[in-house]
């Protein structure tokens, strides 16, 4: 009994030294990992840069872009989980902004929480497709459309959400092309973030490393530089038998990355090009670098990222709204618990 007491007392004072010893593990391990990372990847961006074509971006080349980007967000009360998305297309020539009603999802606990996001990834696509039809169905004045995400879906894509879900959102991309092939309209899709190792797979260095595309590109690129033209499809096929998601569309998908600014903690984007526009890919590539005045991020796709961004904080004012119009109609507030954990940011704790 007097050991137990002596060890919940000395609890609090050994506490800072948990502390100290995660500090000491991570400041020790990270930078020991980075040193022998580093010798690696010094060896092969060298090589790659002495192989790979690079092109150099200069100039504007368009002015009448439209960017477009969908948001959402989950609400998850303890009875079920909702969830909200939406998207947007902001005119940068015009400021005007273009969007259709949201969409409210809602399904019970007897639902996995990855099938559930995932069901939520697959509409969220989907809406910014349709959104993206109708928008042209108005036969805006527009040359070039940038679309936030990626054009080149991975296999991961294949395995989210409800089939029925995955052919609609295949049949909005494809709608959403041939229209834009018709008509003359140059697409491209950003991918901020990307993790892929398709550039990887093209060249043939899947064995050679470890590292995703961006972070090796990180340190081959100069700002203002991007890749030469490559096929995510005919890469990722060097490593599985099949992309599934991609031999879908109807368009051929083609990729390449570039630098838009000199930022270390800003790895380079991918853009996705669908084959009717490879001829305009250096003005594509130029407008990208021209307007990407913060964050390496070309501004109608910020623009568009801004106005279609649903945060925690606007979902935590409309739960509260919510709970107040719930018990004055009813009197009885207690469906409304949020799920364990969450009440901090929804506003109930």
């Amino acid at each position: 009994m007097g050991s137990l007491a002596l060890e919940q007392e000395g609890a609090g004072e050994r506490y800072p030294n948990l502390c100290l010893a995660i500090r000491n593990l991570l400041l020790n391990e990270i930078p020991s990992d980075v040193e022998e990372g580093v010798k690696a990847l010094k060896g092969l961006v060298e090589a790659l840069r002495g192989e790979l074509t690079l092109y150099t971006l200069e100039r504007e080349s368009f002015k009448l872009v439209a960017g477009a980007d969908a948001g959402g967000q989950i609400l998850p009360l303890a009875s079920r989980r909702y969830a909200v998305v939406d998207a947007l297309v902001y005119d940068a020539s015009t400021g005007r902004r273009f969007f259709l009603p949201p969409l409210s999802l809602s399904f019970p606990y007897t639902i996995s929480d990855e099938r559930f996001r995932g069901i939520v990834a697959v509409r969220r696509e989907t809406l910014l497709y349709e959104t993206l039809i109708e928008y042209l169905s108005r036969d805006p004045e527009v040359e070039l459309i940038l679309v936030d995400g990626p054009l080149a879906f991975s296999n991961w894509w294949n395995m989210r959400g409800r089939r029925g879900d995955r052919r609609r959102l295949i049949d909005a991309v494809n709608g959403f092309l041939n229209l834009c092939r018709e008509r003359g309209i140059a697409v491209a899709s950003v991918v901020k973030r990307p993790s892929a190792r398709y550039l990887i797979y093209h060249l043939g260095l899947k064995e050679e490393t470890e590292l995703p595309d961006a972070f090796l590109l990180l340190h081959l690129l100069r700002a203002g530089e991007r890749t030469g033209l490559f096929s995510p499809r005919e890469a990722l096929r060097r490593v599985v038998r099949t992309a599934p998601f991609m031999d879908a569309l109807e368009a051929s998908i083609y990729s390449f990355y570039c630098r838009l600014t000199a930022d270390w903690s800003i790895p380079p984007i991918r853009v996705d090009i669908p084959d009717f526009s490879l001829g305009l890919v250096d003005e594509i590539a130029d407008y990208c670098y021209w307007s990407s005045m913060w964050g390496g991020i070309p501004l109608p796709i910020l623009r568009a990222d801004e106005e279609a961004r649903i945060s925690k904080r606007l979902i935590a004012d409309i739960y509260s709204e919510i709970v107040g119009r719930v018990g004055r109609l009813l009197g009885e507030i207690s469906y409304l618990a949020p799920y364990w954990g969450e009440g901090r940011w929804m506003g109930t704790s």
